[in-house]
């Protein structure tokens, strides 16, 4: 997002929240981990549960408690409790932000499964247990898949004032998301907003991350959403570094293992390539997971040749979409791909546009490659909207660019190539669904209204990506 809005982020009263409250709730909380540490109070389950995506045989789940704690996992069948199976017994610990990360292997393949959380040998109470489903034997097998999606997720310091003002606000989307029973969340980046304070004085600065990640976390309307479905993520600036933070970021290594305790994704990077790109397959469905921060040069730099991905990200990219066979392949990254400047005198706020030479490599080796089935996903910029550009020869490629969810909506949007009847200037989130058999197969994208009205739909049958 741009510099003015991170400047509302940062520098405003409701941001930095210091003062005599503050101090005395970061007492109590002292106070209640020192009693917990001594063994005389029980640490409860502060966020999550939360799953990853599943394999036909594995998933993986995360939680947070809000102290030290032995935490396990029970697990059974959907219907069958009486013999649950049980994972491995994990302490969680402060250097950790108290959180925990299972791997369930030995699962069935297609199964519905649900599962608790013991707490020092006792079961958390959760309301409705959560539960997750495992893949098909088959993992290329086309089936019904439904992908919410969002980004930009501004939670206030406590005491979470929600009120039109407030750069954080209308958090029953949530609930909203959740509601629509998506089989997987993807969060397309901005999911935390580090604070200036957070990144100050480098030695402290890690303790601060994890204490920002810890406080969105635990916020109570975000549970329903964190037990709901599988989780996938990317990062853009805010949860990566300061406002438009590139590969210069000093704590960019401190920052990527952050975001890898907070997060189940099944891979980060690649050996001696570090980053938060990945690929994961959901059937005919892949997903391209980005990382548009740890090699990204300014956006504003004079070097004609200045990347956004780096070299070898790209070249992975390519390499992956050569090698899919998947009928949907999903490109998400945190800035726009596809959109352009409103004017020759407008940024047109972060994006690929500012990487000309980088994108227009690598839209002309798309068409060369014949690569069917691309669509792309992107966050940041505050209002929701479908790009298209044409391509002579070939068909056309479309972005999604969805946001916000719970961050204050861009005051003057300037969309280009936008697709009429598209652009949402509220917060929202949208929804990818897959259907149909193998063959026939089509995705269906919408848009949804923070209390879960559907405000546009657009249905991109299989044959309309694909190369004549």
């Amino acid at each position: 997002m741009g510099l003015r809005e991170g400047k509302e982020v940062t520098g405003g009263k409701e941001v930095t929240g210091a003062g005599a409250c503050r101090g005395l709730r970061l007492a109590a909380v002292g106070l209640l981990l020192a009693l917990q540490a001594a063994g005389l109070v029980a640490a409860g389950l502060a966020g999550g549960p939360m799953a990853g995506p599943a394999t036909d045989d594995r998933i993986g789940v995360w939680l947070m408690t809000d102290g030290p704690a032995a935490v396990q996992l029970e697990y059974w069948p959907l219907g069958q409790p009486d013999a649950p199976q049980r994972s491995a017994r994990i302490m969680t610990r402060s250097a950790e932000g108290h959180t925990a990360r299972f791997a369930l292997d030995g699962l069935r393949a297609a199964t519905r499964y649900q599962y608790r959380v013991v707490l020092d040998g006792t079961p958390a109470v959760l309301g409705d247990l959560p539960e997750f489903t495992t893949a098909p034997a088959d993992p290329a097998a086309p089936r019904d898949l439904v992908i919410a999606t969002g980004s930009c997720s501004y939670v206030p310091d406590d005491p979470y004032a929600d009120n039109p003002d407030s750069f954080g606000s209308g958090f029953e989307i949530f609930d909203a998301v959740a509601a629509r029973k998506p089989d997987v969340m993807l969060w397309l980046g901005d999911s935390i907003y580090y604070r200036d304070e957070d990144l100050r004085r480098e030695e402290r600065a890690p303790a601060r991350m994890h204490a920002r990640w810890a406080g969105t976390r635990s916020f109570a309307p975000l549970q329903r959403l964190l037990r709901t479905g599988q989780h996938l993520a990317i990062w853009d600036d805010h949860d990566y570094g300061p406002n438009n933070s590139h590969r210069d970021f000093a704590l960019k290594d401190e920052a990527l293992e952050v975001f890898k305790t907070y997060w189940v994704n099944p891979g980060y990077g690649l050996p001696g390539v570090p980053g938060i790109f990945s690929r994961v397959a959901y059937g005919d469905v892949e997903l391209f997971l980005l990382d548009d921060r740890f090699y990204r040069d300014d956006d504003d730099g004079a070097d004609p040749a200045r990347s956004m991905l780096g070299d070898a990200q790209l070249a992975w990219l390519k390499d992956a979409l050569r090698d899919s066979r998947a009928t949907f392949k999903l490109v998400a990254n945190g800035s726009r791909m596809l959109s352009d400047r409103p004017s020759p005198d407008s940024r047109g706020g972060e994006g690929w546009h500012h990487f000309p030479r980088e994108r227009e490599a690598f839209l002309n080796w798309l068409a060369h490659a014949r690569i069917d089935g691309v669509f792309f996903l992107s966050g940041d910029i505050h209002y929701t909207h479908l790009t298209e550009r044409p391509r002579p020869g070939t068909y056309p490629l479309t972005e999604l660019t969805c946001s916000p969810l719970t961050s204050r909506v861009h005051p003057r949007p300037r969309p280009v190539h936008v697709l009429p009847e598209t652009l949402v200037t509220q917060h929202n989130f949208c929804t990818l669904a897959f259907s149909g058999p193998d063959g026939d197969r089509k995705m269906r994208v919408e848009a949804w209204s923070a209390a879960g009205v559907r405000l546009w739909q657009a249905e991109y049958p299989a044959a309309r990506l694909r190369s004549p």
